[in-house]
């Protein structure tokens, strides 16, 4: 049994969480200061003391515990974005666009799977990032319809997310705390990421047909497009691209490293130390980085996030949770399962998946705790943050992002129609994920 003692300082803790979720589904207010106004008066209201502990002392105490976190993101942000200055991305999809001849259901097909494995090492974020600017001038050079090409890059991007421990910052949370390695979540959650970049692809195939086969390609424009000149920097090109490939290379093999040699390495001193050397190697000014490179609204959200969540630990709201959860499944591992999946999914639709993501990851601890065998439980809320994230314009902080962009070239795509292409796919993808779960762990098997 999970046993909860809520107290006055628990209903404080869900109320300001409810109200922080209510803010950001809005997104009427900036979301760092919704957290951060949460967390502030978390703060006030004395939710983190403890024996010789200040509440601000407590408070702080969740970021610190989670320093590895913000350290992975930085090193990433910056060593991507200097590897991109080479062009590199921008050359590799190019070069696709040519070999597809421009045919607007094969290059939906290579730009999904492009933005699937860039994600799975560069993270999702750098991925819209470098892909947006692309598809734009694709959809006006060929003039292709922009919802079917935006709805698979930030599908591709969200599902991808799953994919590795580097791909998604939720996911890498999820495996440090968890104590999963890289091999344990490419094993689970990354194999049925292809299961469901399948399932999006006939999708979207199908439900937009009509609109791709409408459109014709001019011979002579794909001629133009020229793959070399999209190259900028050649000797980022020459080292930058082999370091960021070492990084992944690390991050996939510190284990085996660590059992031979008994060096210990994290993701986070990893892409650091390659962030470092890289301004150093390409002369880089670090000010200049840290002001254009580094995403400071996503670290601070992450910070204010790491106490808002903080809370609901601190005042034993997560137990409760758990406890919750496994009441309405009725003891049955098959109905929690399903509950995680699906609940996962439809509700990353309209919540962000960061702060839901990193709620539940203490929950199923403490039904971990309580005897429970949470193994498939991880994955299904791994996976259904991911594909749920894609299913409303709201849902991620890529499709932000990603339609941000598109609104600045005069590409206005309506939240409701989105939603009515997004949400079909998320339930879909729900239903094969827990079918998948299910006839791996549901029959007895506790790998």
């Amino acid at each position: 049994m999970i046993s909860a003692h809520l107290t006055v300082f628990s209903f404080v803790s869900i109320a300001v969480v409810l109200a922080m979720y209510g803010f950001l589904i809005a997104e009427k207010i900036n979301r760092i200061i919704v957290v951060g106004i949460a967390a502030f008066i978390l703060v006030i209201a004395q939710v983190f003391k403890s024996a010789g502990i200040s509440s601000q002392t407590g408070a702080f105490s969740f970021v610190a515990n989670n320093l590895d976190v913000l350290g992975f993101i930085i090193g990433m942000m910056v060593l991507v974005g200097i590897v991109k200055e080479s062009g590199v991305f921008e050359a590799i999809a190019i070069w696709l666009v040519k070999k597809v001849k421009g045919r607007p259901r094969l290059l939906l097909f290579v730009m999904g799977y492009l933005a699937l494995f860039m994600t799975a090492f560069l993270s999702n974020i750098p991925t819209v990032l470098i892909l947006t600017p692309l598809i734009l001038v694709l959809i006006k050079e060929l003039k292709l319809p922009a919802l079917p090409f935006f709805l698979m890059v930030i599908t591709m991007a969200n599902i991808g997310g799953a994919m590795t421990p580097i791909s998604d910052p939720t996911t890498y949370y999820q495996a440090k705390t968890m104590g999963l390695s890289f091999g344990q979540v490419v094993e689970n959650s990354g194999i049925i990421v292809l299961a469901l970049s399948v399932v999006a692809q006939v999708y979207m195939q199908l439900i937009f047909s009509k609109q791709l086969k409408a459109v014709t390609v001019d011979p002579e424009t794909i001629a133009q497009f020229n793959p070399a000149a999209a190259i900028k920097d050649k000797k980022i090109l020459k080292i930058g691209v082999p370091m960021l490939a070492l990084a992944v290379i690390l991050m996939l093999t510190k284990s085996t490293i660590a059992s031979r040699t008994g060096i210990t390495l994290d993701n986070a001193s990893i892409s650091l130390a390659m962030a470092v050397l890289g301004l150093l190697i390409f002369n880089r000014d670090p000010k200049e980085v840290v002001q254009k490179v580094i995403d400071w609204e996503i670290l601070f959200f992450f910070m204010g996030l790491f106490i808002v969540i903080g809370s609901l630990e601190q005042t034993e709201v997560v137990k409760a949770l758990a406890a919750f959860l496994v009441h309405l499944s009725h003891g049955s591992d098959t109905i929690l399962q399903l509950l995680i999946t699906m609940g996962s999914g439809i509700l990353s639709m309209f919540i962000d998946n960061v702060p839901y993501n990193i709620t539940m990851v203490g929950a199923i601890q403490a039904m971990k705790h309580a005897g429970i065998y949470v193994f498939p439980l991880l994955w299904a809320l791994n996976l259904g943050t991911s594909f749920g994230g894609a299913g409303s314009p709201i849902g991620a902080a890529c499709n932000v992002v990603t339609l941000g962009l598109a609104e600045k070239e005069k590409i206005h795509i309506k939240f409701f129609k989105y939603l009515s292409y997004g949400a079909p796919l998320v339930i879909i993808n729900g239903l094969v994920t827990f079918t998948i779960l299910w006839l791996r762990y549901g029959l007895g098997h506790h790998a």
